[in-house]
């Protein structure tokens, strides 16, 4: 007797099994069980417990082995196996794209340089891992916490070890206390007058004009777009939460200018497919031929915009509280380094050569 087991979608298995009353039995035994008439199998939630459940099972029946053609177990098939476990768990936790990609190539890389099996781990294979890359590429803080975090997904839901997970507690470097360049309001003029397409000088005026992220700019839709309420709805954002920001005046009437210049169809920025937004690479890109035109030296990426939009709103007077909603951001000590960096409080005191 043969069984058959393969995916279905990403949540669910499809299981084909002879018309065996003791088979069927053991089906039967899986909570959530359902029968499909229509392709004549059973399907079962995708689940090492529900899995194991029924292997276990049909293993008390005595009457099924391994097929003599199947691969044999490498270190490999272990890895490839665990990796795509992990990558089903962050994507039904609705983990970002980006995260998701992130992860998985903190993981490749960990054991495409050690050289390790994934079973053999500990964590002092870890910590001397991130030392050697440290030492050697310079790597930062933020690449250490993102390759242990990918570690512990990756031991805690792809390969479950009988010990403690070797990513746990591992000591990370300090946090640094650095601060943003911020582009003062001239430079930001400077940088938004510079464009002579429509398209990149309404992205960056965008940007700036509500502190969006670069990645909710490109995948923003016209839909999103309340000119009524001369609002934005940001949708999805980091965190998955959805967000309103303000729109602006001026740049509702560049919206215009650009509508009458651009084809859009469904993305406010389609890239070179239109069924496509535009790469962040891309809008990344533009920022920087842009500030080389502008004449502006500071070292800032087109996250600088948004750096620009919460601190120039603290200088003008607007409650920290009302720039962490605008920014979407968690927790407020996010949003409290623009107090550092804005000039609100500084101005305000008196300088006592002032006084003489």
């Amino acid at each position: 007797m043969n069984i058959k087991i393969k995916a279905l979608n990403r949540d669910y298995l499809q299981i084909s099994i002879p018309p065996h009353p003791k088979l069927i039995s053991s089906m039967r035994k899986v909570p959530g069980r359902k029968w499909s008439p229509e392709k004549k199998v059973w399907i079962i939630r995708d689940s090492d417990s529900n899995l194991q459940l029924f292997l276990a099972e049909i293993y008390k029946l005595g009457s099924f082995n391994a097929p003599e053609t199947e691969e044999p177990i490498t270190t490999q098939n272990t890895l490839q196996t665990a990796l795509q476990k992990t990558v089903r768990y962050m994507k039904l936790k609705e983990y970002s794209t980006r995260t998701v990609e992130a992860y998985t190539n903190q993981i490749e890389w960990f054991f495409r340089r050690t050289g390790l099996a994934p079973e053999d781990v500990r964590s002092e294979d870890i910590i001397l891992y991130l030392e050697k890359i440290k030492s050697i590429a310079g790597c930062s803080r933020s690449y250490a916490v993102q390759c242990v975090s990918a570690l512990k997904c990756f031991y805690t839901h792809g390969l479950i070890l009988s010990r403690l997970n070797p990513a746990y507690k591992i000591p990370l470097p300090k946090k640094e206390h650095k601060y943003p360049d911020i582009l003062s309001r001239d430079e930001v003029k400077t940088l938004l007058s510079t464009p002579e397409n429509i398209k990149h000088k309404f992205l960056l005026t965008l940007i700036y004009s509500c502190g969006m992220r670069v990645s909710e700019a490109v995948s923003l839709k016209i839909s999103d777009i309340d000119f009524s309420r001369k609002m934005i709805h940001i949708r999805k954002a980091k965190g998955a939460k959805d967000r309103f920001v303000m729109l602006s005046g001026k740049a509702s009437e560049l919206y215009s200018s650009y509508r009458r210049q651009v084809t859009v169809q469904d993305w406010v920025f389609p890239g070179a497919d239109p069924g496509s937004h535009l790469n962040i690479r891309t809008a990344q890109a533009v920022f920087y031929q842009t500030c080389s035109k502008a004449g502006i030296t500071k070292d800032v990426g087109i996250h600088a915009l948004r750096h620009a939009f919460a601190t120039h709103l603290l200088e003008d007077g607007v409650d920290l509280r009302y720039i962490q909603e605008l920014l979407g951001h968690k927790s407020s000590k996010t949003t409290e380094i623009y107090t550092h960096v804005s000039r609100f409080d500084i101005k305000a005191i008196k300088s006592p050569l002032d006084r003489w």
